[in-house]
């Protein structure tokens, strides 16, 4: 039966004794007493562990002391039996054993339960029938506490857009007593990892189908209890697409349209295409696609393929649309300048308007109709006309505008009539 010190010096000696091997208690016991004190208590012989590791035995000058325990872990109740035989002992009568944690039992073979995790010094006397020690040794025990119940779980997340078979995996474990000394991985592809850290990485395989991983965490606390849990990965499929697609305009300047075309290559069978245009109208799907877009504007297209409702591959490609009106409408007005005896000055000033889809007039090409143009992008330009001699009636010269604006142009006409002189 366990029972509690009661003299607190009397404890406070025999731990002071544990932790200087009673050198100071043996030479005081040797001047209060008659009989002898055997002084066997240094360790001479064999330290000898189980291969479950649950039994140490010591062996000391006169005496073998066994110590074994149960495990820690939950459900499991960690108990230390002690056991020892004093018969070598000459005069030794009882055993009384002194845990280290203020308490303390008597007998060869005692049984004895520790409340928290830490190193003990555990005191051995023997004593003779008159409770004089005559012997006394010390040895060190590690406790774990009591249920140890270690928890296994993590979390798992992408952090590379790039590489999304690289997943970062975070174990959120816990133990009550003690602590985590070992992750051990099983990825599930044929490969395993073992750290001493909570965070790890891993690459898992490339594959041209969605494969499923078990992912299992195993832990292992400093008392040797283990737990473990699994979770399932999906590692996406990855294909080597390479590759966009062409745009290409059609009627373009009279209500244009833009065919577009996948060029990538290495697609899986079943892939869908999808188009986002950039203007504010929702996506389309199809390959090849024919597309208007209503306002003149460079439009950053973005071509995206998926399989089973995930997208394997984006590109995206600016291409520049006319709209449906990129025609400007070519316009102009004359008067004349001055007339002279032999020829007149005519001016031209052209009233074309721009595009209605936006952009503007960037070419005016003039022909006057009698044998000069003007090229030189003048909106306004004169010219003189040549008047015929005295009796030969008016002359008539057709004068001809044309208009560039977003790569199409327009035409239009008017006669100048110059009469003779």
């Amino acid at each position: 039966m366990k029972h509690k010190l009661v003299n607190t010096n009397y404890q406070y000696l025999h731990l002071a004794i544990a932790l200087f091997f009673l050198f100071v208690y043996i030479l005081s016991s040797c001047t209060k007493n008659d009989a002898t004190v055997t002084k066997s208590n240094t360790f001479v012989g064999n330290k000898t562990t189980s291969l479950t590791g649950d039994t140490t035995v010591y062996t000391f000058e006169n005496l073998i002391v066994t110590v074994t325990k149960t495990s820690p872990c939950a459900p499991s109740t960690e108990i230390f039996t002690f056991k020892a035989d004093p018969s070598k002992i000459t005069g030794a009568a009882i055993l009384t054993w002194y845990y280290g944690d203020g308490y303390s039992d008597t007998g060869n073979e005692v049984k004895h339960e520790y409340n928290r995790a830490s190193p003990f010094v555990v005191l051995l006397e023997a004593k003779n029938s008159n409770g004089t020690v005559i012997y006394s040794t010390s040895l060190g025990v590690d406790a774990w506490g009591q249920r140890l119940k270690p928890i296994a779980t993590f979390t798992k997340k992408q952090d590379f857009a790039n590489n999304p078979n690289y997943i970062t995996f975070n174990s959120a474990s816990s133990v009550n007593h003690g602590s985590i000394i070992n992750y051990n991985w099983n990825w599930g592809d044929g490969t395993t990892s073992s750290t001493a850290t909570a965070l790890t990485r891993h690459a898992f395989p490339n594959a041209n189908q969605d494969v499923i991983y078990p992912v299992k965490l195993t832990i292992t606390t400093d008392a040797g209890c283990t737990a473990e849990t699994t979770i399932n990965d999906t590692v996406l499929a990855t294909y080597p697409i390479t590759g966009s697609f062409d745009a290409v305009s059609y009627n373009s300047c009279n209500g244009e349209y833009i065919v577009f075309t996948p060029t990538a290559t290495n697609v899986p069978t079943g892939s869908v295409y999808s188009w986002h245009w950039s203007n504010g109208t929702g996506d389309t799907t199809g390959s090849p696609m024919q597309y208007s877009f209503y306002y003149m504007n460079d439009y950053d297209v973005i071509m995206s393929i998926s399989l089973n409702e995930r997208t394997i591959y984006t590109v995206h490609k600016l291409v520049h649309a006319k709209g449906p009106n990129p025609t400007p409408k070519a316009a102009f007005e004359y008067k004349w300048v001055k007339e002279y005896p032999t020829d007149v000055l005519v001016s031209f000033n052209s009233t074309s308007n721009s595009p209605a889809g936006g952009g503007g007039i960037d070419g005016y090409y003039w022909d006057f109709g009698n044998g000069k143009t003007d090229n030189d992008y003048n909106a306004y330009t004169q010219t003189r006309y040549q008047r015929g001699a005295a009796g030969t009636g008016t002359q008539s010269y057709p004068v001809r505008l044309i208009v560039a604006g977003n790569g199409c142009a327009d035409t239009t006409y008017q006669t100048v009539v110059i009469p003779a002189q």
